[in-house]
């Protein structure tokens, strides 16, 4: 298992005193959540230090912030009480998660940003978010792509840890995903700066 699939890995990288990836959400995330209906019950898969799902919560939606790494998770609810919003995190590792019961409230959205997923555990959690979400759910998806490694501004070296066009399309079936490919400048944090290769997806659950 590649270093960066594990929550030691994560644990040990979010004791920085800062937010790794920042303070302010994604650029992607903010362009498309202007579709999300108001009040929307979004997971946030792999959220980290919270940048993303505090932000989500400010829009005035009821966010789920999961992960598996518990100092993440402590840093996106002290962000959350510092800008007097509420999350509710969820500290699972996905390999576990996939096998729960669904929750009582399907998805009405789900965001995944630069969730690093080994490719079997990847589909196989598309698969139990599909059948977790509502009708006409929302899928927000960003990526890095197997030409990220080669331009130095972050993200994961594992060829399997890394997403093509074409996964988009095979992970979400059941959704009608618009799947672009493009590069990108990041201005994310410490760890995520300069041009970048994506894969990022806007998609409607069937």
């Amino acid at each position: 298992m590649s270093d960066a699939a594990t929550a030691g890995f994560w644990d040990a990288r979010y004791a920085h005193p800062n937010h790794v990836f920042g303070y302010r959400p994604n650029d992607f995330l903010r362009q498309q959540a202007r579709f999300l209906r108001p009040r929307s019950r979004v997971l946030a898969l792999c959220d980290g230090e919270g940048r993303n799902g505090v932000w989500l919560a400010e829009q005035g939606h009821d966010v789920v912030s999961l992960d598996f790494s518990a100092v993440g998770l402590a840093k996106a609810e002290a962000l959350a009480a510092e800008r007097g919003v509420a999350v509710e995190t969820w500290l699972v590792d996905l390999a576990d998660w996939i096998h729960h019961p669904a929750p009582e409230r399907p998805w009405d959205a789900v965001v995944a940003i630069f969730a690093h997923l080994p490719s079997a555990l990847r589909r196989d959690v598309a698969r139990a978010i599909t059948a977790q979400a509502a009708p006409g759910a929302l899928l927000i998806y960003e990526a890095f792509t197997p030409a990220q490694p080669s331009l130095g501004s972050g993200g994961p070296t594992d060829p399997d840890l890394l997403v093509t066009r074409g996964d988009v399309v095979d992970d979400w079936a059941g959704w009608r995903p618009d799947v672009r490919l493009t590069e990108r400048r990041l201005f994310e944090g410490m760890d995520h700066q300069g041009l970048a290769s994506v894969v990022q997806a806007l998609g409607l659950k069937a």
